[in-house]
């Protein structure tokens, strides 16, 4: 239906009075709850009453076969006339009864004007069933036809038909009765809507009467209630709204005014978070929020200190009339009471009068109060706000403080994603180095498996070649046995050689034993390749398996560590601790070499340190952090710590890896 439709069809039943709309949901409820209830009532009628009608025929059928055996098997033709004629006088539902022997052949009948043959063949009674049942349908209704057998079948059947004609009228007799019933209620309901919305509109009227002398300005308008019921209760609210529209008709002016003045500075405070959003760096954005600042407040000067977590000034962004250095407003925050006052509380705070030796009074005449915001990110203090107004100029009121805690949250937020940018662009940087590095890793991987297999295995299989044309030529058994063994020999070099680059590539020991084998295996290779004495230790983890990234992180983070300890720590011991501690698996990797400064290392990214924080990126992929602890001349200390769920491991035999370990080292 279109939407047009609907609004007028809506439009009509709105302007339909209230006591119309009562009136008509009660006829209309009345008269759906009678419809329901007649044909309810007609339905399990007609199916009781059915169900009566075919158990009677049939008791009815049943009867007349059990009197008839006797007067069939005797022939006895005139007594089962009479029989099936008392059927029908005695029985008023039963239209017909005949009998039929063991051939179908009529024996006697009820019907007056001759019998209708075509009916023999309506219904017959399958041997060994009961009886049968069938609907015709004829010029008189629905008729039941219902066959017994007589004698079991072997003398005949008796076929009664039972006509619906009185249970048809007595379900019309019933509906009749009901529907006058639902008449009579209906009456008596509308009797009673009419006295029930006469009540129920009265005082509606009045009310509504009322509220429109109130649209129009009457706040003087008042009405009794009529009674303690939900309408009287509604009239006392609407009395006390009118008495409460009357005593704020004159603050709802002073509000209005409130909200325009709030307005304007919740304007301002969108055009701060506007000026402080979008990948800015940390001095542009803090420019762009105290240009935006500075006028909400009608300030005179302000800046604002980025701290460190010793409380100094770390980056100062300020704009005044005067000349003041970022050193001098540093001074301002560093041992400054108010400043201390205004992080302890985390709120704003009034400094209403000028200290005498105060850098802003001696640089910035004319100045009155000051107020200092702290910056808040999760409450922590990572910045002041700083704010100066000038003499008979009236600043920093209540309302003002909210704003500036507000706006102090909100450059708080700015700072941390400024720092975060800055931290994403540097590990940008630092990634971009890594994949060059990895891909230059590869690439020289690549080309000494090529010079390898070339060198060694080419060389190998061009020897193996010549053995064989030699092999052919071969005239006696001895030639034949010398030559296959020096072949012999050439194979077990070449695979010799290729699961010695294979182990090298991807150790075999990992992947079948677990890490700590893997791990002392990888200890003794480095005391033979590459001189270091290296002392590994496991604890807690004889008896599990790691997931196989974390194996494989640790594996990786410990051959580069121990890569580190040969090339630059200038040391022969190195140590290797491996230990489970709860829920974390933690790894120490420990030289007493010359150390170097961890800190400017790491806050560097340089092509020197990529190694560290390739060990730092594969430890943060497992969920896990790499700790780099050393000083020069203090040796080096690696720490790895990865969180373990319990449902990850799996469990092994510490035994047979042990002795597996031991014996593949």
């Amino acid at each position: 239906m279109p939407r047009s439709l609907w609004t007028r069809l809506w439009d009509l039943i709105g302007g339909v009075s209230l006591r119309w709309k009562i009136m008509g949901i009660a006829l209309a409820m009345l008269g759906i709850l009678g419809l329901g209830i007649t044909l309810q009532v007609r339905q399990m009628m007609g199916q009781a009453l059915t169900w009566e009608l075919e158990q009677r025929g049939i008791s009815t059928a049943q009867t007349l076969a059990a009197q008839s055996t006797d007067l069939v098997l005797t022939n006895n033709l005139y007594n089962l006339f009479e029989l099936t004629m008392d059927a029908v006088q005695n029985h008023p539902d039963v239209r017909y009864a005949f009998v039929l022997d063991a051939q179908r052949r009529l024996l006697a009948h009820s019907f007056q004007g001759g019998f209708p043959f075509d009916l023999i063949a309506a219904n017959d009674v399958a041997a060994g069933q009961p009886y049968h049942m069938a609907r015709l349908l004829t010029e008189e209704g629905v008729i039941l036809d219902i066959a017994v057998p007589i004698f079991g079948g072997n003398a005949g059947q008796v076929r009664i038909g039972m006509s619906q004609t009185r249970l048809h009228n007595t379900l019309a007799a019933v509906t009749r009765r009901l529907i006058l019933t639902i008449v009579l209620v209906s009456l008596f309901g509308v009797f009673v809507s009419t006295l029930l919305t006469w009540l129920l509109s009265r005082p509606i009227l009045a009310l509504s009467q009322a509220t429109r002398r109130v649209a129009q300005g009457d706040l003087q308008q008042r009405i009794t209630p009529w009674a303690r019921d939900e309408i009287g209760a509604l009239q006392a609210s609407f009395n006390e709204m009118v008495e409460r529209l009357a005593q704020s008709h004159q603050e709802m002016e002073a509000y209005n005014r409130n909200l325009l003045q709030r307005n304007r500075e919740l304007s301002a405070l969108f055009a701060v978070s506007r000026a402080v959003a979008g990948p800015l760096g940390l001095q542009e954005m803090l420019s762009r929020a105290l240009a935006q600042v500075i006028p909400i407040l009608h300030a005179q000067a302000g800046w604002i200190c980025v701290l460190r977590n010793d409380g100094d000034c770390e980056i100062c962004v300020g704009q005044w009339d005067s000349e003041l250095s970022k050193a001098q407003l540093s001074a301002c925050c560093r041992g400054c009471p108010a400043c201390e006052e205004a992080r302890r509380r985390g709120q704003p705070y009034i400094v209403s009068t000028l200290p005498a030796g105060c850098v802003l009074s001696s640089r910035i005449p004319g100045l009155s109060s000051h107020v200092l915001a702290p910056l808040q990110v999760r409450g922590q203090v990572v910045g002041m706000l700083n704010l100066a107004c000038a003499e008979g100029v009236t600043c920093f009121c209540k309302e003002d403080l909210v704003l500036l805690e507000a706006v102090g949250r909100q450059i708080g937020i700015a700072i941390e994603n400024a720092r975060l940018w800055e931290e994403l662009q540097h590990k940008e940087e630092i990634r971009g180095e890594l994949l060059r590095k990895v891909i230059t890793a590869q690439e020289e991987e690549r080309q000494r498996i090529a010079r390898e297999l070339h060198d060694e295995t080419g060389q190998a299989l061009t020897s193996l070649l010549v053995n064989l044309r030699l092999l052919e030529r071969a005239q006696t058994p001895a030639e034949i046995v010398s030559q296959t063994q020096e072949m012999r020999e050439i194979v077990a070099n070449i695979l010799d050689s290729i699961r010695d680059l294979a182990v090298e590539l991807r150790p075999s020991v990992l992947d079948d034993l677990g890490l700590v084998p893997a791990l002392s295996r990888y200890a003794q290779e480095c005391t033979k390749r590459l001189g270091i004495q290296v002392d590994f230790i496991a604890a807690g983890l004889s008896q599990t398996r790691l997931p196989h990234e974390m194996e494989t992180t640790l594996y990786r983070i410990a051959q580069e560590a121990l890569t580190n300890v040969a090339r630059h720590a200038q040391t022969n011991h190195a140590s290797i601790l491996l230990e489970r501690r709860g829920h974390e698996v933690v790894m120490i990797i420990e030289d007493d070499g010359c150390g170097f400064n961890a800190a400017q290392a790491l806050d560097t990214a340089g092509r020197a340190h990529l190694g560290l924080f390739g060990m730092r990126e594969r430890a943060e992929l497992v969920g896990g952090r790499l700790v780099v602890e050393s000083a020069p001349g203090g040796g080096t200390t690696v720490s790895v710590v990865i969180p373990l769920q319990k449902e990850s491991l799996c469990l092994t035999d510490s035994t047979p890896n042990a002795s597996a370990a031991q014996s593949s080292a």
